[in-house]
Order: structure tokens, then sequence, then C-alpha cells
């Protein structure tokens, strides 16, 4: 059975590599670590830097406006050196399903790095990519990349394994129709019009090789976007209408009232999906209980605590 592939910063969990000898204990990282595949990778370290080490960081020269990689207290430039090992590594990556990189590293940063003036103390600004991850945001724009800091947050954390584990089942699943199936609700709580072409495809009954790769790239494409919390209550409501008819007036005035506490904050969305999911059980309703819209990665990883920024269950 296959697992998702996910490419980690080494010294999240795995080694400490930092410039000053230190690692980190990422609980989302040690959570994963039983449902997917890691690869641990140390892009400073593979460029030849030793353990501990004097710090790198992005400088900017006002003239030539372009970033190099220095170590501030030799004024060794390893730029060339980082993005050949970048080159390399990227260009041999066989398979992957998503990323998680050090948070403010001049390497794996994402939109937080520092970036200094050329021989400055005071930094420019702090919004800058690492040299390695700016490669696999570009070459990988179409698969999920988190830094473990965002990870935090569970509305992140929960687009970030939907994501994956979405991915792997469309690359484990050998029948596009199957797959389709079972992950139509939750690709509808993405994009309902990119999912009316899935229809289509699927539909035609011509699940050729170029309407499977049509159908692929697709999914791809509508997965870099993120569910948000109208889409998903659309999903519930429309199931729900379907029982409506068969359900007395204070079932339906609860519903209606579980509904108004989700959409105040009051409870989270999983007591909606419990709910919906009970009702399809009592009419055993197969197309909706099958569906991955409702646990699209494993239950053992849902925990809904977080860093309290941006809280969006």
């Amino acid at each position: 059975m296959r697992k998702p592939k996910i490419i980690v910063s080494k010294c999240l969990n795995f080694e400490k590599c930092r410039y000053d000898g230190q690692g980190y204990n990422n609980k989302v990282i040690e959570s994963l670590q039983k449902y997917v595949d890691i690869k641990a990778v140390c892009p400073e370290v593979e460029i030849g830097l030793s353990i501990p080490r004097d710090p790198i960081r992005i400088e900017t020269n006002k003239e030539k406006e372009e970033y190099r990689l220095i170590q501030h207290k030799s004024n060794y430039d390893y730029t060339e050196q980082m993005n050949k090992f970048t080159k390399n590594f990227i260009s041999n990556i066989e398979d992957v399903d998503g990323f998680i990189l050090k948070s403010k590293s001049p390497s794996c940063g994402i939109k937080d790095v520092k970036v200094y003036h050329q021989g400055n103390k005071c930094s420019v600004h702090s919004n800058a990519n690492g040299f390695f991850s700016k490669e696999v945001l570009e070459k990988y724009n179409y698969l999920p990349v988190e830094n473990e800091g965002r990870l935090k947050n569970y509305s992140i954390r929960d687009n970030f394994f939907t994501k994956v584990f979405t991915i792997n089942r469309m690359k484990e699943c050998n029948n596009i129709v199957n797959f389709h199936n079972e992950n139509l609700y939750l690709l509808k709580s993405y994009d309902k019009e990119k999912t009316k072409e899935l229809n289509e495809i699927i539909l035609s009954k011509n699940i050729n090789e170029e309407n499977n790769k049509k159908y692929k790239d697709i999914i791809y494409n509508i997965i870099r976007g993120n569910r948000n919390k109208r889409g998903k209550l659309e999903i519930i409501e429309n199931i729900f209408e379907k029982y409506r008819n068969r359900l007395n007036y204070e079932e339906i005035k609860m519903f209606n009232s579980l509904i108004e506490s989700y959409e105040q904050k009051k409870i989270p969305f999983s007591a909606l999906a419990i709910a919906i999911r009970i009702y399809a059980l009592r009419f055993s309703d197969k197309e909706v209980i099958n569906q991955t819209f409702f646990n699209p990665y494993p239950e053992e990883l849902i925990n809904i605590t977080d860093s309290g920024q941006g809280r969006d269950l």
C-alpha cells in the first residue's frame, strides 16, 4: 500500500544539524511518521557546512540587486554550492507529494527569511524564500509546501494533510472512476466548476491515456487552492437536502441549529460532519458514507488544537 511521500528539513525531528548544533522536535511531523514516507535533507550540511557552524544568511548587493548566500563572519559566498546542490537534488526526486521545510532558514524558509544588505547587521526585510525552498516552490508549485511553524495552525494543517493524502489516493488508484466517485464531494468543496470538468471526463466513458492525464492535471489544479468554510458547508447542506423529507420537524430544527452554531464559530466542522454521517448510516446511503470528504486523511492525525492564529474550524 502506497504512503504519501514527504520531503522534510532534516533538523525537524531527524538530526541536530542547525548552525548551533540543535534540532527541533515537531509534533506534527512526529504524528505523521507512521502514515507517510519521509525523506529528510539538510541543504546546508549537504554543501559541506559543519555542525555547529557560523550561520549563513541571504545578502543583497545594491548595485546588482541579486541575492547571495553568505557566511557573514568569514564573508565566504556559498551561493554556487547551494544552487548546484539544490538543482541536483531536485532533479533526482523520483516521486514526492509534499514538503515540510524549516521556517526562517536561509536555505529552507518560505516567505519568512531575513535579507541583509551586503555586510550590514540590520536586515532589509524578512519575507524572502530560502535558496532551496525557492527552487522547490518553482518546480513543485502544484504540490503542498509548508513550514513547520504554519502547521501549528489547525486550518493550515488540515489543508496540508487533505492535499497530501488526496494526491496519494490519486497515485495509488488504478481506476480514476473509482477515485472520482469516492472523492467527489471533497473535490466539490474545493472548486465546483473544475469538478464539473472532471465529471465530463468521467461521463464521456473514454478514459484513455490523454483523458487520464487531463483528469490528474485538473486534480492538481484544484488542490492548489484551499477549501473554505462556505464550500464545506454547502456540501453538508446539499447532503442534508437528500434526507430532509425523511426527517421530522425536531430533527430538521436541530440540524439547522447546528449549522447556525457552526457559522457563529461555536462548534467545529466535525460536529456537522458527524451529524450528517449518522443520517447517511441511518438511511444506508453508501454514496455518502464512502466519501473521503468526511475523512480525507487518517483520523489519528486530527488534532484541533493550534497556535490560536488564523483558526477556522
